[in-house]
């Protein structure tokens, strides 16, 4: 695949990740997870404008064309049901991890090579970030205070 076309598909996921986040802001209804959501927009948000800047460096003399319909992937999603668009937001996020990757590995630039790392290690906490989320919906995630454990554990 050609690296412009890589760049492409690296921007192009940043705006998926950031109408699904919207998305899921609004589905929870809970001014906590809206503002938790909103904030992954506000990172998918920086990770795009970097990478459209790596582009205009690598290619300073091309345009980006973007896909017309970056919503198309949502339209099977039942954004009523945080479970299932949970689930896809943590594919989307394994998906960018892998562009970012792909494009390190083939980058001849060290400074750009690093930058992709790094965003490709931030996709990862984003993912951590939403596998919490999908535990706490489930019941699995229980936050507790350790001292109420004092004494279960001592023989």
């Amino acid at each position: 695949m050609e690296r412009k076309q890589v760049y492409r598909i690296a921007i192009e996921a940043e705006i998926r990740s950031q109408n699904l986040y919207k998305a899921l802001a609004k589905s929870f209804k809970n001014a906590e997870t809206e503002q938790f959501f909103n904030q992954l927009v506000m990172y998918e948000e920086i990770h795009e404008q970097k990478v459209r800047e790596l582009f205009a460096k690598e290619f300073p003399d091309s345009t980006l064309k973007l896909m017309d319909d970056l919503d198309m992937e949502l339209r099977g999603i039942k954004l009523e049901d945080p479970k299932q668009v949970l689930e896809f937001a943590i594919s989307r996020e394994e998906l960018t991890q892998n562009i970012y990757l792909k494009l390190a590995e083939q980058s001849d630039n060290e400074d750009t090579k690093s930058l992709l790392k790094q965003f490709a290690q931030e996709e990862v906490q984003h993912k951590e970030l939403l596998f919490a989320e999908l535990e706490k919906l489930h019941g699995i995630l229980k936050w507790y205070d350790p001292s109420e454990l004092t004494g279960l554990m001592e023989y």
